[in-house]
């Protein structure tokens, strides 16, 4: 029997790359925005006790080769954080790098589960602080109300349109109309299929985070101020840099 050198190549390529194996099957779990219309359900937290979503804030920390690596900031856990200091300080420096502070800015990121309609499977859906707040909006508004209810929520379209390198939302909404979620027995098996959002809020280790201030500011003495909310980043890059 022939030797088949394009399946000993794949092999060979997965076993030299095991991190991007690994990487591409932690982004199948998340939904990958297309232009235009996305329709997605959201759905609730497995229970009353439980949060719909997951919220976080991530600092993009660029070395010197110009590889950004993605931290958590520590403040969302109440925690002293050494990235938030180095922002502050940025500011503070006579001859301000005001480009590398916008970088290192903690933003906003929030997760939920959802189910892609395109493909009937629960995703987590990992969006900025503009899509948030439509989708808030949209659940205390009196002719929406919960939009996560199984039995009388309603889908939600995500309208991505690119203006350059940037993703705008302005068309997002609810469908008007509202529907049961699914048959039972889809709801049962998409409740039971839930994502762990809340374990996507990591504590990063302090001294991890406090090295990667150092490197941008050798010289820093920290800070006690607060981070503030800040704007969306284009999602498809977020998600390419999640598990760097």
């Amino acid at each position: 029997m022939a030797i088949d050198l394009n399946a000993l190549r794949a092999k060979h390529a997965e076993l030299s790359n095991p991190s991007g194996n690994a990487n591409s099957d932690f982004l199948s779990k998340f939904v990958q925005l297309q232009e235009g219309m996305n329709t997605i359900r959201i759905l609730p937290g497995k229970d009353d006790d439980t949060l719909f979503y997951g919220e976080t804030k991530i600092h993009r920390v660029p070395d010197d080769s110009g590889i950004v690596k993605n931290y958590h900031c520590r403040k969302v856990h109440g925690e002293p954080c050494p990235l938030c200091d180095t922002y502050y300080s940025l500011w503070k420096e006579p001859n301000k790098d005001e480009d590398l502070a916008r970088q290192i800015k903690p933003r906003s990121r929030y997760y939920m589960n959802v189910v892609d309609r395109e493909s009937g499977e629960v995703k987590i859906l990992s969006i900025g602080v503009i899509l948030f707040k439509k989708i808030i909006a949209a659940m205390l508004d009196e002719d929406f109300g919960d939009i996560t209810d199984l039995e009388s929520g309603n889908d939600f379209k995500i309208v991505k349109i690119m203006e350059g390198q940037w993703p705008k939302y302005d068309q997002s909404q609810p469908r008007p109309k509202s529907s049961e979620a699914g048959s039972k027995a889809e709801v049962a098996a998409w409740m039971e299929s839930l994502h762990d959002i809340h374990a996507l809020v990591k504590l990063e280790e302090y001294e991890d985070v406090k090295g990667a201030a150092q490197a941008l500011l050798p010289s820093h003495e920290g800070s006690s101020q607060n981070p503030t909310a800040a704007e969306d980043v284009a999602d498809d890059d977020y998600l390419q840099r999640m598990q760097s």
